[in-house]
């Protein structure tokens, strides 16, 4: 019981002093979207960045739930994190939530492996995780999507990150993290893109949750100098691409590499969890080749 109570408490030091969006600097980066439950996934994202020389690896949350082994991937990744803190990056997903964990299995998987404390540890974590990251050459990378103002089928004034660093940093850390009151903490980790749809409209996966439209996604970028959105979240054949027009790029090769000219001003998604079946992969990011190149779980 000591041992993983010392992992949590070291690991919250280090989580508590991470802004809510956090700049990371280098050229080559491991992006890694849900891993759910296996941490053989989370170990070979480890492996590719040691054998592609990165210099920062992002793991875009969703480390529970779904999968037998939440408990193990969840240890892996704080002890990672502990071990190269300069190096690996822990976002927050939409079930790094007790709220969650009771309906997709980790809250039983945790107490009948380390006992109902470790529930409340583990919330103490969610809560002080980092929201987004924000890469060189103008990538940002978070859990869901971009958030909306009045969230409808019209127009709307993109929301620029100041406001949303604004927003989070009253959040991150606090009591209203633990379930994300505040809607655009929300909506970072549960918004989805639709290539089909220009702006905003309500998502079936509940009250408070949008699909966002290529013209939603495009003006968001475009006001806040940006050139990219990487996220995870959707079960895809590892690596999905919705190109500005609203196109779609699926089916993508290991190896496969993608120019940021070629999907500039789009939304890329990378998915990593075995337990759906869909394909699981990682993308590695060099900023000084402007490119992304795919790699398929193997």
């Amino acid at each position: 019981m000591g041992e993983w109570r010392s992992l949590v408490e070291d690991a919250l030091e280090l989580l508590r002093a991470a802004p809510p969006v956090v700049e990371l600097e280098g050229d080559k980066f491991v992006l890694v979207g849900d891993t759910h439950g296996f941490p053989e996934v989370s170990r070979w994202a480890k492996r590719l960045a040691d054998e592609a020389g990165a210099d920062r690896i992002v793991y875009i949350g969703d480390y529970v739930d779904r999968g037998p082994r939440g408990v193990e991937n969840l240890e892996y990744l704080l002890g990672l994190l502990l071990e190269e803190p300069e190096r690996v990056t822990l976002l927050r997903g939409n079930h790094e939530s007790l709220f969650m964990n009771y309906y997709y299995g980790f809250r039983e998987e945790a107490v009948n492996k380390r006992g109902e404390d470790y529930l409340y540890a583990v919330e103490e974590v969610y809560k002080n995780l980092p929201f987004a990251a924000l890469l060189p050459g103008g990538v940002l990378v978070v859990h869901g999507g971009i958030p909306c103002r009045k969230c409808g089928y019209r127009p709307e004034e993109p929301m620029s990150l100041v406001e949303i660093r604004e927003r989070l940093e009253k959040v991150k850390g606090s009591e209203a993290a633990a379930e994300p009151s505040d809607p655009v903490a929300t909506q970072l980790l549960w918004n989805d893109p639709r290539g089909n749809l220009e702006w905003f409209m309500p998502s079936p996966r509940g009250p408070g949750i949008y699909l966002y439209g290529r013209e939603a996604w495009g003006s968001f970028l475009e006001a806040n100098s940006l050139g990219l959105l990487v996220r995870a979240h959707e079960a895809v054949d590892a690596v999905h691409v919705w190109l500005r027009d609203g196109r779609q790029l699926r089916g993508l090769g290991d190896g496969e590499e993608l120019g940021l000219d070629d999907v500039e001003h789009g939304v890329v998604t990378v998915f990593s969890s075995l337990y759906h079946r869909a394909g699981a992969g990682a993308l590695v990011y060099e900023a000084s080749r402007s490119v992304l190149r795919v790699h398929r779980y193997s």
